[in-house]
Formats: structure tokens, C-alpha cells, sequence
């Protein structure tokens, strides 16, 4: 039998072409995998794409516009009119409107946390070593800590001050718009700890709140500092004023007014500090579950049970306080408060999946009954048009139409905004990307915390920086994005609205 020689097969050139393909997405897929699990991210950014939806066919219902979410991201916003600015663990994304991207800046943080003043915000992975400060044309700079974040503000004019725990203490520093280290204290006093820090508008002072713990009883305690040599040549640490103290009190938060008043909350009482001098006091009778700072004219307060000994206001009760100090407004929910957020407007105050936005003079504007867990209830260009935050999507609800929950929308009208994919390469670490395209910028923030002391000490750093780039503009003609400071000893921020626990 003679024996067949076997057939070679050919290769089509659609059979070369397609095994080419699976061959490039092969070796893409495997880039991306070491990348992901070994690298910094960079080539894992140029396979993703993101998008905004617009919900083009419910304007009517009341949805003007759905941003997908990633679940588990702990996504956060920053509001400015129309523009806004998306905030994950993996970066910073700024908006000119829903689907207009201006620039995109990437980084990893462990717990970032988004605060705003003036037209600036800035970034900070508390517990962890990276503050990064932006406006709206993107990231103005960059401080990479070697201890770790505790808490940290913005000045009106992009002056980050921040405090630093260290294994031999905390620091206070501060720096200016540039990221130019103009101040660094070194507090090591046995038993006195650092607490809130907040730079006046004027850039010249800072403040500083502590707890002193080397007595029986806690004693509260506020003291000036000046910024620049020119101002503190007379002064021993550039200390000049030390506000009165206050004994068996906790100052857990302080924050400059517009009128250059420092407003300070304990778990007694708000303050109001004209350098040495208390200018103004309102006595507290319960125990206060929020307080705002972001609107910088008056404080808000959230109520919650009476202080012992105290008869108090009803539960759920809110208080606006003016820049004197006088209780101006108040609004009685009748329910336990669990969020607050203060815009130039009005504030929102939420309870039980309710959420009601209610003017400065203590009157209801709408009622919003959330169907699923929200984590922000935020008003953008108008009061009535909000940004509603939830676990896998943003919703931005005109309030005079909505009436219920979202409806379905079918596919064909549901548009969607891709982020162009590049072959550029990416920009270098720090850089903002303008063209909206991803960025990879990764400062890993890392957790510690340590039992530590506080007291005196400084070193002068002005010709120290850190990393410049860009800014972002935050100017709400209706309101502002809110925050607010707790009056717990421990990780306070000047930007968000933050229970303060006494």
C-alpha cells in the first residue's frame, strides 16, 4: 500500500489576521495583569476607558444626567456650578460638565478625602503620607509626608496647613499655593497633643488647637502662630497670641470666618477668637453630631441628645450661628440627623434615607426620599438641581420634577460619552492630562498611627517645595460643596461634613 504523504495546511491571510489578534490581546492581557499586580499602573491605563451617561430621555422625570460608579470605590464629589470634580481611591477626575472632561490625574490612596475652599481642593489620604492640593485647571502641587496625614485644611488662596504624626511627635506645616514648605513646628511636649490646624485667608497666621492632657481634667487650648519670618521676628516660635483656655473642654475643630474671626467647637461650646481675645461664645446644651465650617459667613450645627444636666434643644434640631456668634436660624427635623452638608444656599440634612434640603432661614425647599443607600446629597448650579451620590451610581435630580424613582430607560436613548483610548504616551508623574485622557501620577498612601506628644519647636523651611502643577476653580453660584470638622481629638478635616463627636 504506498503510503500518503500528509497534506500541509495553509494559512489563509483572514486565518494570519485573526490569529495575529488573539496573539495581540494575549500578550495585552498579560501586560495588564503584571501591571496591575506588580507595577504602577500605567499600561493598565491605557486599556481602560470610562464614561458618563446621559439620561437622555428622562429630563421630564426629573433625571438630568446618571454617572456610573464604580462599586466599592468610595467615590466622592466636589461641586462648582456645573463642574465638578470626581474623587476614587485611583485618582481625581475634573468635569466642566457631565460628559465634558477637562483633565484626569491619577493616584493611589487608601482613605482620600476631599476638601474644598475658595476656588481650591485638595486631596488627602488621612492616615496615609499624600496630600495633593488642584483648582480647575488641575493638580497645583503635590506633598509627599514621611509620617503619617492626620488632618489637614485649605486657605481661600490654596495654602494647605496640615498635621504630621511622627514616631517622636506630630508636626504642624504649612505651605503655600506653590507647595512651598513656608512653616514646619515640631510639637513634642509630653501629654499635649495637636489636634486642628487652619490658616487665615490674609496668609499671614495660623492657628493650631490642642488637648492638654497633663492634669486631672482635659484642657482646651488655642494658639497663633505667624507664617513669615517678617511678622514673627519679635516672637519666640513665631507664637504670638494664646487664646484663653478652656478647662475640662476639648477643642476638636477650628476654622477662620470670613471676617477673620477663628470659630472653634468644643464639646461645650463654640467660640469665637480674635487672636488672644474671645469675641463671642453660644453655650451648648447637647451633644453636637455635626458641625460645618464650609460656609464661611455663619456655623452650622446638628443637635443630638442633651448634655447631662442640661434640659437642651429637641433631638435633630439644627442651628445656624452668624459670623457673630448669634443663633440666626433653626429647624427641628424630629428625627436622628445622620448626614449634613452646607452650600452658599442652603444646607441638606438627612435622616433615614430622607433627605431635605432646607434654606438658610430654616425653611424646606424639597424632601428627597432615597429607594437606596446614598453616601452625598449635593446641590450643583442651582439649589434645586442636586447631585445624588449612591453605592455604583451618581444621579443629578432636578427636585422641582422629580417625583419617584428613576425610571427605566430603554438602550437606544441612553447615550454614552467614551473616554478616547491613546497611543500617546502618558504624561509623567505629577503632570495633569488636559486632554482628558488617563494619567498616572500614584503616591501610595499607607496607614499608621502611633501614641505620640505635642509641644513647641519649629523649623523655617521657605525655600523647600514640593511638587507644582496646576489648580482647580470651586465656585458655586448657588452653592458651595460642604464640609465640616468633628470635634473628636483625632483625623479632622476642614472639608467635609464630618460627625463631631463629643
Amino acid at each position: 500500500m504506498e503510503e500518503q504523504t500528509p497534506k500541509k495546511f495553509h494559512f489563509t491571510k483572514q486565518m494570519k489576521i485573526g490569529l495575529a489578534v488573539v496573539l495581540v490581546l494575549c500578550i495585552g492581557c498579560g501586560l495588564v495583569y503584571l501591571d496591575t499586580a506588580y507595577g504602577s499602573g500605567k499600561i493598565r491605563s491605557l486599556f481602560v476607558k470610562s464614561s458618563v451617561t446621559q439620561n437622555a430621555g428622562n429630563a421630564s422625570a426629573g433625571v438630568l444626567a446618571e454617572i456610573p460608579l464604580d462599586a466599592g470605590s468610595s467615590a466622592s464629589f466636589a461641586v462648582f456650578d456645573e463642574a465638578f470634580l470626581l474623587c476614587t481611591k485611583d485618582g481625581a477626575k475634573y468635569y466642566n460638565s457631565v460628559g465634558d472632561q477637562k483633565w484626569n490625574d491619577t493616584f493611589n490612596m487608601t482613605t482620600p478625602t476631599v476638601i474644598q475652599e475658595g476656588s481650591f481642593m485638595a486631596v488627602g489620604d488621612l492616615g496615609g503620607k499624600n496630600v495633593r492640593v488642584y483648582d480647575e485647571s488641575g493638580l497645583l502641587y503635590n506633598v509627599q509626608l514621611e509620617g503619617n496625614l492626620s488632618q489637614f485644611a485649605l486657605n481661600q488662596n490654596g495654602y494647605l496647613s496640615l498635621l504630621e504624626k511622627k514616631d517622636s511627635g506630630y508636626e504642624v506645616k504649612i505651605y503655600n499655593s506653590k507647595g512651598t514648605l513656608l512653616k514646619g513646628r515640631v510639637e513634642e511636649t509630653a501629654g499635649v497633643y495637636p489636634i486642628s490646624t487652619d490658616v487665615s485667608d490674609d496668609n499671614k497666621s495660623f492657628a493650631v488647637s490642642y488637648v492638654d492632657t497633663t492634669d486631672v481634667y482635659p484642657i482646651g487650648r488655642v494658639l497663633f502662630f505667624y507664617v513669615n519670618p517678617e511678622d514673627s521676628g519679635n516672637y519666640t516660635d513665631s507664637l504670638y497670641a494664646s487664646a484663653a483656655d478652656k478647662a475640662d473642654e476639648i477643642i476638636g475643630t477650628i476654622s477662620y470666618r470670613s471676617n477673620g474671626v477663628l470659630a472653634a467647637v468644643s464639646d461645650k461650646g463654640v467660640y469665637g477668637f480674635k487672636d488672644s481675645e474671645e469675641v463671642w461664645s453660644y453655650y451648648l446644651t447637647n451633644v453636637v453630631d455635626y458641625v460645618s465650617f464650609q460656609q464661611k459667613d455663619r456655623v452650622v450645627l446638628t443637635l443630638g441628645d442633651a448634655l447631662p444636666g442640661e434640659e437642651g434643644k429637641e433631638e435633630g434640631t439644627v442651628c445656624w450661628l452668624s459670623s457673630n456668634g448669634a443663633e440666626e436660624a433653626s429647624y427641628v427635623s424630629g428625627k436622628d440627623i445622620t448626614y449634613l452638608s452646607v452650600w452658599k444656599d442652603g444646607i441638606v440634612v438627612g435622616a433615614d434615607h430622607t433627605y431635605t434640603g432646607i434654606r438658610h432661614t430654616g425653611r424646606e425647599a424639597w424632601v428627597y426620599q432615597a429607594t437606596q443607600d446614598v453616601t452625598d446629597v449635593i446641590p450643583m448650579e442651582s439649589f434645586s438641581h442636586v447631585l445624588v451620590v449612591g453605592q455604583d451610581m451618581a444621579r443629578i435630580l432636578d427636585m422641582d420634577k422629580y417625583t419617584g424613582e428613576v425610571p427605566d430607560v430603554p438602550e437606544d436613548l441612553v447615550e454614552t460619552t467614551p473616554e478616547v483610548q491613546t497611543d500617546e504616551p502618558l504624561p509623567a508623574e505629577g503632570e495633569t492630562n488636559t486632554d482628558a485622557t488617563q494619567q498616572e501620577g500614584s503616591q501610595e498612601g499607607t496607614e499608621g498611627q502611633q501614641e505620640t506628644t505635642g509641644t513647641e519647636g519649629e523649623t523655617n523651611a521657605s525655600d523647600t517645595q514640593a511638587t507644582e502643577t496646576p489648580e482647580t476653580e470651586e465656585t458655586t453660584d448657588t452653592e458651595q460643596t460642604e464640609t465640616t470638622e468633628t470635634t473628636q481629638p483625632a483625623e479632622n478635616t476642614e472639608s467635609g461634613d464630618v460627625p463631631a463627636e463629643s
